[in-house]
């Protein structure tokens, strides 16, 4: 159990003029580094397989020490390098990697950066989120799910400096290839447990534990990412990687370098008559941005008079509050008799839990103008809201909130939105989502032509390209119908005196 060396009997074949056993043994090597003047450093590897390979590599090793020799003219300087050369080089005969090259460590020398500790791409993303400070908790939410779901399966083992356009290229071809199979899986999924409820309403327990079954073989379920989720993973990646640019741990952003459809907006369209029929038969809808016309939002709002949310759902309706923004909503907000509301927070939604914050841009940040009526339909909630507090009597929460639960604590945003779906199921009308009610001031407010700036303003855009590119089209069409109407009722009045006559 001894290393026997050049003296194993073996390692020599007689028969061949005592020439080295090619078969047997292998090779070590063992060089000694002058680190005058702290004591010499000694490299070693064994388990090499040929003596030409045991001596290139030790030619390798002189050459990267060497490179220090380029900064003699700073001898504290050199011997530093030279140190950090050995460290790196010791690292990489232990885990069996293979050594750094000559213009690497020569580059790394000339800018500064780091030779010891080779960094990867998922050691960075975790130092700089960890480093990120004060963003908001959404943001946070975003990038962490950003690193925990992509970056880390497919790019977290690469050294940093490593990192190149074609893995990153082929991680989005990844994410793209999964938003075209994930609906499906999703659906499969849906499926199998409904069949598995009905198996259970059956009473037929083999079938239940056949579902189930199969059920634990299945994907979880996923959200695809398309195309504008694509965008925001790219821009997580370039935010991280132009940190470690400034740092000077790599020279090129490749993520600035992929190239990925352009994930635009979804246009905004209307419910009109034709795609109210075809949903009612289908199903089906004509874009995930779907918007009410001037009646059908009425009509929701006559349901929801009598709902203790309905002051909620006027303004959002009136003046293009977000949902958060909405909820947020303090007295001192607002103005009533300089007919002025101001947004200055808002309630955000992480996971399950919710956090009171400002508003995520300086333009969020606003004041909005009230119409007569709308400063009507808040005092009359301001008075429901007194008599709210009176007759709860003592436990009220005083949290200053115009819209809040019964006991005066905030509104959970996900309430808002179930009830929201309540009072339009009542109303029979075609589905929107909450956020398309604000979808639905804008096109209103363009429709009528109020200039796109200050519906840019009242929104909270921080520019008008965000209200160009998401409601023209809406714009567009309500125009046309707007003409349509007006020809209707100028016809309508001409056949009528036509037929009088």
């Amino acid at each position: 159990m001894r290393r026997l060396g050049a003296n194993c009997p073996q390692l020599r074949q007689p028969s061949a003029g005592n020439r080295w056993n090619p078969k047997h043994g292998s090779w070590h090597f063992q060089i000694e580094i002058n680190m005058a003047p702290e004591p010499e450093r000694h490299l070693a590897q064994g388990g090499l397989t040929t003596q030409d390979a045991a001596e290139e590599t030790v030619k390798q090793i002189r050459a990267l020490v060497a490179l220090s020799e380029e900064h003699a003219d700073n001898p504290v300087e050199a011997l530093r390098i030279r140190g950090e050369i050995v460290e790196r080089i010791r690292t990489a005969l232990k885990a069996h990697r293979p050594l750094p090259s000559v213009e690497e460590l020569r580059s790394a020398t000339r800018l500064g950066t780091p030779i010891i500790a080779k960094i990867t791409v998922d050691q960075w993303l975790t130092e700089w989120l960890t480093g990120k400070g004060k963003i908001a908790t959404g943001t946070r939410r975003a990038y962490s799910a950003h690193i925990e779901n992509y970056f880390r399966p497919h790019l977290g083992h690469i050294p940093l400096d490593k990192l190149r356009v074609s893995h990153v290229q082929a991680m989005f071809a990844v994410i793209e290839q999964d938003a075209d199979i994930i609906p499906a899986e999703n659906a499969a999924r849906r499926a199998m447990e409904a069949a598995a409820k009905k198996a259970w309403k059956d009473s037929d327990p083999a079938a239940v534990a056949a579902c189930r079954a199969k059920l634990a073989e299945m994907p979880p379920y996923r959200r695809a990412a398309q195309a504008a989720t694509r965008q925001r993973i790219r821009s997580t990646l370039r935010s991280a990687l132009s940190a470690a640019c400034k740092q000077q741990l790599i020279t090129v952003n490749v993520a600035k370098l992929v190239e990925l459809e352009s994930g635009r907006r979804p246009k905004a369209l209307v419910w009109n008559a034709q795609r109210v029929a075809r949903w009612r038969e289908t199903g089906e809808t004509a874009s995930p941005v779907m918007v009410w016309t001037a009646e059908q939002t009425s009509v929701f709002l006559e349901r929801a008079a009598k709902h203790p949310l309905f002051a909620l759902y006027h303004l959002i309706a009136f003046t293009g509050l977000r949902r958060g923004e909405a909820c947020g909503l303090r007295w001192i907000d607002f103005n009533l008799d300089t007919k002025v509301m101001t947004v200055a927070q808002q309630i955000v939604q992480n996971g399950w839990e919710t956090a009171i914050t400002k508003p995520k841009t300086e333009a969020g940040e606003r004041e909005v103008a009230l119409d007569a009526f709308s400063v009507g339909i808040v005092k009359t909630h301001q008075r429901a809201a007194k008599k709210a507090r009176l007759a709860h009597g003592p436990g009220w929460a005083d949290t200053g909130l115009a819209f809040t639960n019964p006991d005066g604590t905030p509104l959970h945003p996900a309430y808002v939105t179930d009830q929201f779906h309540r009072l339009v199921n009542e109303a029979d009308l075609p589905p929107i989502r909450l956020h398309d009610l604000r979808h639905g001031a804008a096109s209103l407010a363009l429709a009528a032509g109020v200039d796109v700036k200050v519906v840019s303003e009242m929104l909270g855009h921080s520019t008008t390209v965000i209200t160009r590119d998401t409601y023209t089209s809406v714009y567009d069409e309500l125009k046309h119908a707007a003409a349509s109407s007006i020809a209707a009722a100028i016809n309508g009045a001409r056949t009528a005196g036509g037929s009088s006559r």
